[in-house]
């Protein structure tokens, strides 16, 4: 079993990257949202930054390892904040929830919306580059 934390991970295309929790080997394996095992009913796609664990590796024949399986070692944290800043010509801002401050970013956006300032937004809490990244953001009706 290898302890690891989803480093990337693309709507879209269904696909992401984990990377060894330490730091050292610097290997990226690939999983597709299907590896995941046990993806409870109202929880979220992979989040970056969450931590999983890989019971075994498939060789890339050259390319990255595919994980067999994904694990997730806990449930995601679901949170509201309030939109602090955002640019709609850049694509990002950030949200306060608490004491932290959550970077924001359109392809975290779960529908197209413009977040405002002031608004309430749900989203769950990731990381990317050892910073707060709130993921799968929608507004607060």
């Amino acid at each position: 079993m290898t302890a690891m934390r989803v480093d990337l991970y693309s709507m879209v295309n269904g696909y992401g990257f984990c990377v060894p929790l330490e730091g050292g080997d610097s290997t990226r394996v690939y999983f597709r949202v299907e590896d995941f095992v046990r993806l409870d009913a109202g929880e979220p796609l992979p989040i970056a930054g969450e931590q999983v664990e890989i019971p075994e590796l498939i060789p890339g024949d050259g390319k990255s390892p595919r994980a067999s399986a994904v694990l997730r070692t806990s449930s995601p944290a679901h949170l509201q904040g309030t939109v602090k800043s955002f640019d709609a010509a850049k694509g990002w801002g950030f949200i306060e929830c608490g004491s932290e401050t959550y970077f924001l970013h359109r392809s975290d956006l779960v529908v197209v919306f413009t977040p405002v300032i002031g608004s309430t937004v749900e989203f769950y809490a990731g990381t990317k580059k050892d910073r707060p990244r709130a993921c799968y953001v929608s507004r607060v009706v």
